[in-house]
């Protein structure tokens, strides 16, 4: 399948540093923790011409970028890394445009960030996080027609990370104030008690008219089998064969990025069955019909944390696709292979480069640790498997049985393992239970009674298994991160 990856002048995330321990922010000054208080407001960072600047020496017309350091109220260090810094000496620093800081160690529960502008020339985007992962989805902009003076207080989140971009224009901060309470408020943990927002791929619906218009004003000509246009073929089956019928197009707009989905005949459920056997429809999606979709932050559970390094499962199907669009075996490399091995499944391929490529930036893919993926036999949670593949090694992944059903990871329960889907799932057929609006998702493992079965969750949250070309299985990626 073709992928075309969109451009953003900002990254969706800044990917910048490792998480480390509170006694990394104050050393040995273990009279903070203690509640010692030095002063009516101990607990802030203050930035003015002649203190905690971050890029140091004469001006810089192109601009400082790399690590510097700043004191708080109390005499502790703090590692920032910045960006296109000038350093005059009339204010704290400008930044130009495109340039920031960020924290590279947590500042404990960050209460606000003032900051006094020189002047209303840039506009100014704040980003926080509690992990030094960054999202659109948690962020504010102060457009450049704000006060000389605002506060951002981070929606009441109390952040450990934060990240300030200027916009527009070069930014002249005169100076800054970063007020905390030195308490972790959103600490990461495993066991699927914490989320993590990062990546972005298309999920709600868009139903503004206004915006409907622009956008498909923008799409230009529709494709057809014969031409795509500036569309791209998803390159679906229908009857045990690739068709074009289904493309789908990505259109920025204000700061934002929509995908455009259109089909002239229905996807069908199988792989090998024809278009009057689908879910499209009972989900409101028509052929010869454009629908419009916002790319959103995925939320990702956070199932465990090993030292610098975290493991992530999306919190909702984020879309549909079969395991394998055939049921024969093949021959590779001199040895049979089933269709329900995974390492040579079409679901793996699709999820390392077709979903890696859409959901992530250059930044974000540096983070995504390329993972020794299990696929023994205790992992599909039947001994004998003999469909049981070898290990694979992967940037994302599906869950297998055994960490599917695994309590620490705080999947031990069917409640726990009920999904639902984001629209744009909806628009590519996954089924969708009446009862209760919850989908049908992949795992990895195979069947081990069949060859042409892999193992899902169903609608209940109960481990199942389907046929291997079902396209109306939902997809639920996992990975692992560096922190």
């Amino acid at each position: 399948m073709n992928v075309k990856r969109r451009n953003f002048v900002f990254g969706t995330m800044c990917l910048l540093s490792v998480l480390t321990l509170p006694v990394t922010l104050f050393g040995n000054k273990t009279g903070l923790f203690n509640g010692i208080l030095a002063s009516e407001n101990p607990y802030s960072i203050v930035f003015e011409a002649s203190k905690n600047k971050l890029a140091v020496g004469e001006i810089n017309p192109t601009g400082y970028s790399g690590s510097g350091v700043a004191t708080t109220e109390l005499g502790n260090e703090v590692a920032f890394d910045y960006s296109l810094l000038i350093n005059p000496t009339s204010n704290w620093q400008t930044i130009l445009e495109g340039g920031f800081f960020t924290n590279i160690n947590p500042i404990h529960g960050m209460e606000q960030i003032t900051i006094n502008k020189s002047d209303t020339t840039a506009s100014v985007k704040v980003y926080w996080s509690n992990i030094s992962i960054f999202s659109e989805g948690q962020c504010e902009l102060f457009a450049a027609a704000t006060d000389s003076s605002f506060t951002c207080t981070f929606d009441e989140y109390k952040p450990n990370y934060i990240k300030v971009v200027a916009i527009g224009a070069s930014l002249k901060i005169k100076n800054m104030e970063i007020k905390f309470s030195c308490s972790d408020e959103n600490p990461l943990e495993g066991g699927g008690s914490k989320t993590v927002l990062m990546g972005m791929y298309p999920q709600s619906k868009v139903t503004d008219a206004t915006l409907l218009a622009t956008l498909s004003t923008a799409s230009g000509t529709l494709p057809t089998s014969a031409d795509s246009q500036e569309w791209s073929d998803y390159g679906y089956y229908i009857s045990d064969s690739v068709s074009s019928y289904m493309w789908y197009i990505d259109i920025e707009n204000s700061g934002n990025e929509y995908r455009g989905v259109y089909f002239t005949s229905y996807r069908p459920d199988l792989t090998t069955s024809t278009s009057s056997s689908t879910y499209q429809d009972d989900n409101g999606y028509n052929t010869s019909s454009v629908y419009w979709f916002k790319y959103e932050p995925i939320t990702w559970r956070v199932l465990d944390v090993q030292s610098s390094s975290a493991f992530l499962m999306a919190d909702l199907v984020l879309d549909s696709q079969d395991y394998h669009y055939s049921t024969s075996n093949r021959t590779i490399g001199g040895s049979t292979v089933y269709p329900n091995n995974y390492k040579e499944s079409h679901i793996r391929s699709w999820l390392n480069d077709n979903f890696y490529n859409t959901a992530f930036t250059a930044a974000e893919k540096a983070r995504i640790q390329t993972t020794t993926v299990d696929n023994s036999v205790a992992s599909t949670g039947y001994d004998p498997n003999a469909y049981a593949c070898a290990n694979t090694s992967d940037k994302v992944f599906l869950l297998s049985y055994s960490e599917t059903t695994n309590a620490s990871y705080g999947l031990s329960t069917t409640t726990a393992r009920q999904l639902k889907p984001s629209a744009y799932a909806q628009s590519q057929g996954v089924y969708i239970a009446p009862s209760n609006g919850n989908s049908y998702w992949w795992l990895r493992s195979p069947f081990n009674y069949s060859a042409s079965n892999a193992r899902n969750v169903n609608r209940y949250g109960s481990v199942y298994s389907n046929y291997v070309t079902y396209t109306y299985n939902g997809v639920v990626p996992a990975l692992w991160i560096s922190l």
